[in-house]
């Protein structure tokens, strides 16, 4: 019994032994099958004979030791050229590939596949390219070829040294490695931090803060935020969104005037946007003081300088009339939501399609020119004004500045490309424009103001200005993997 017994383990240990050997080999052969997908694709024009292909080491190493990589010969260079032989493409990663190291030359054939090795004892490992016989090619490569760049592009001219952009690229080839690649958690964690910001509002609840508040000038007050928020958020719009725009604008449309245009139109319509939601909110919530039959009596007490000038005094934050109160509440619920919604837009666009440095820039700029905003608004509808609890008001902040978030999460979640990037991205600098210096900018010249006070404002102002200007210390031009290679300055 017991050697029939140990004679059962030891088959039974064999079975289990021999099952193990099995699985591990068909893992191998399946892990060794695997289909090789391309993660980027790209056509150029080639109608000189000789380029280079580069990698480098980025932060001391190669990103993968070697990667696939199909080079195809095309008649012409477009993007329905690309897509027409993308199957030929994919066939030919997945065939006998020809093991290349530093100095071998690619050669572009139908068919042909090659595994580019890279020298680890070089900071780079290059590849001349003969381009004779053909007058375009199309690139199938395992990964995107800017992984492999430091400070130098992944394919030049030889005769020249010229950077080679493709006339049309795609990415690619592994859905869920591109939902991964997403910067998810730094959009969303970025736009959070933004609407935090919406309760900032509480610092007034702070004893010396708020008997500090009560006896300093209003108007003063709200000069000051608005000149911070002003250089902030001016800063914003010339240095990084509407000179980045311009990028990637160009990657969308060949021609010049196609890219002026487009860039124009949409900084004008981010221009007219508040003014066309001011419209809309005065539409459908006229405000008491605005009848028609107001002119007679308004230019009645135009006349009275005396009159005009206490009017002129008026606190931002003098007391209005119930149904004032409700057209009050609801301007600020509507403009900050889409003010809001649109930020989401331009940070969700800026962590997707533009470095790191540029993208917390904005942040930061957002978060500057929205503090004095959420704390004006606090006030407000605190004040007399309106008359809210404290908890009431920093609700409405905070439910409306969630748009935030929701504006990042359809940038990130849609498929959008990087010119339209650039279009949201021009958009936003009209918006930060129209309210840096229409909303911002003529509080720190209110007649109200003393010299020194205005000199005060100025001196605030470049303090805002410079904060994001320290963005371009570390700043990337923002373009996309895969549409063209960050330069650092």
């Amino acid at each position: 019994h017991l050697l029939f017994k140990t004679s059962g383990n030891y088959k039974m240990k064999m079975n289990l032994g021999g099952f193990l050997l099995f699985a591990v080999r068909m893992g191998v052969l399946s892990f060794a099958t695997a289909k090789v997908e391309p993660e980027w694709k790209g056509i150029f024009e080639s109608p000189e004979s000789s380029y280079i292909w580069i990698a480098q080491k980025v932060d001391g190493d190669y990103v993968d030791p070697s990667m696939i990589l199909a080079a195809l010969p095309v008649d012409s260079a477009s993007g329905e050229v690309l897509e027409s032989v993308e199957s030929e493409g994919e066939t030919a990663m997945n065939g006998d590939c020809t093991v290349l190291e530093q100095g071998d030359m690619i050669v572009p054939a139908s068919g042909m596949c090659y595994e580019l090795t890279f020298d680890s004892e070089k900071w780079e490992t290059t590849f001349p390219i003969d381009a004779s016989g053909t007058s375009a090619i199309a690139f199938f490569a395992q990964h995107l070829p800017t992984e492999f760049e430091e400070d130098t592009h992944y394919l030049k001219l030889v005769s020249t040294g010229e950077d080679i952009e493709p006339v049309a690229e795609e990415t690619g080839g592994h859905d869920d490695h591109d939902d991964e690649s997403k910067p998810w958690g730094k959009a969303i964690g970025a736009s959070i931090l933004i609407n935090l910001v919406t309760i900032s509002g509480i610092i007034f609840s702070v004893p010396f803060i708020s008997s500090t508040l009560k006896k300093a000038n209003p108007v003063y007050v709200y000069a000051a935020f608005a000149s911070f928020a002003a250089g902030a958020i001016l800063s914003c719009a010339f240095f990084l969104l509407l000179f980045e725009s311009t990028h990637l604008i160009a990657t969308g449309w060949d021609e010049e005037t196609d890219h002026i245009w487009r860039w124009g139109t949409m900084i004008l319509l981010g221009l007219i946007l508040p003014v066309f939601v001011q419209a809309l909110i005065d539409l459908f919530m006229p405000n008491e003081e605005t009848s028609s039959d107001e002119p007679a009596e308004s230019n009645a007490e135009s006349a009275d300088p005396e009159k005009a000038t206490k009017e002129d005094e008026v606190s931002p934050f003098a007391a209005k009339s119930f149904s004032e109160k409700a057209r009050l509440i609801f301007a600020i619920c509507f403009g900050d939501f889409m003010h809001n919604l649109c930020d989401g837009f331009f940070v969700g666009a800026a962590f997707l399609n533009c470095s790191e440095s540029l993208a917390w820039g904005i942040m930061v700029g957002t978060v500057l020119h929205e503090i004095p905003q959420e704390l004006a608004d606090y006030l407000i509808l605190t004040g007399p004004q309106v008359g809210l609890s404290t908890c009431a008001a920093l609700a409405i902040n905070f439910v409306t500045g969630l748009s935030v978030i929701l504006g990042a999460v359809i940038v990130l979640a849609a498929d959008v490309s990087n010119s339209v990037t650039g279009l949201l991205l021009a958009f936003g600098g009209g918006v930060y424009l129209q309210i840096g210096c229409v909303e911002c900018m003529p509080k720190m010249v209110n007649p109200n103001l003393s010299a020194t006070r205005k000199l005060v404002c100025v001196f605030v102002f470049i303090v805002g200005a410079v904060l994001i200007g320290l963005v371009l210390l570390d700043h990337e031009h923002c373009i996309a993997e895969g549409d063209a290679h960050a330069h650092a300055h």
